[in-house]
């Protein structure tokens, strides 16, 4: 049997996702964000999964290999896991991932909503930090004494990157079979439907429950500008937009 496990930075549809896919099949298992932020994604790294929270990431992969040797397909979604999905892979017979990526100003604009990466309100609150630069094969690492310097939407763009970054990655040295990329703004359509059931090797799936994208933060106040004083001078962001099918963040100096 296998496990799914969907990459993305998060505000891509996958609550909706797993509330859908549940539906599909008795013989899935479906959680979302299982762990939440325990994966340390901002600690944690692809060459150093276990820096944090060891014990607790052992005993998930334990959950996991039992689903699957009672024989349940194993699907897991939401943004966490996205640094482990290689510690995963060698731990697991099989793993596929679907890689669903969205625009990058419009991933900046909807994490805002969330607060991710703003300094809160009272000192003694902990910053929503997604992500920290680290790891040396991070696509920005040469640069990351400037990450104290930048404001929140320039440290949601560049975790975006990373993300994004990564998941080309990894899919360098996946099985293509193993592998499925969708775009957010396709994600609620026939086609992707019909994509996901050939992924999940089931037949045509039955429960569709809305045709168009929702934000379940959509009314949200997003206060922070979405300006990019200090990244801008970075090709590779562009570059990366650019190669998922986006436009520039910043077109006027692409």
């Amino acid at each position: 049997m296998t496990a799914y496990f969907v990459l993305s930075t998060g505000r891509c549809g996958t609550q909706w996702l797993a509330d859908t896919l549940q539906l599909w099949s008795d013989n899935f298992v479906v959680r979302h964000e299982p762990l939440h932020f325990q994966y340390r994604p901002d600690l944690n790294s692809p060459s150093a999964p276990l820096t944090q929270n060891a014990e607790l990431l052992k005993s998930h992969l334990d959950f996991i290999r039992q689903q699957i040797a009672q024989g349940y397909i194993y699907i897991e979604t939401g943004f966490p896991c996205w640094r482990h999905l290689d510690w995963f892979r060698q731990h697991l017979k099989q793993v596929k991932v679907l890689h669903i990526h969205r625009d990058p100003l419009q991933s900046v604009h909807s994490l805002l909503k969330l607060n991710a990466f703003v300094p809160p309100f009272l000192p003694h609150l902990p910053i929503k930090n997604l992500y920290l630069p680290a790891d040396e094969q991070d696509l920005l690492q040469q640069h990351k004494a400037l990450w104290p310097e930048l404001n929140p939407a320039e440290k949601n763009l560049w975790y975006w990157a990373e993300v994004q970054h990564q998941a080309l990655r990894y899919q360098q040295h996946w099985p293509e079979a193993d592998w499925l990329s969708l775009s957010f703004s396709q994600l609620f359509s026939a086609k992707s439907q019909q994509q996901l059931a050939d992924f999940l090797d089931i037949p045509t799936a039955s429960h569709w429950p809305v045709q168009q994208k929702v934000d379940q933060f959509g009314l949200a106040m997003q206060p922070q500008p979405l300006e990019f004083p200090r990244l801008c001078q970075f090709d590779q962001i562009a570059r990366l937009a650019q190669r998922l099918g986006y436009a520039s963040p910043w077109p006027d100096n692409s």
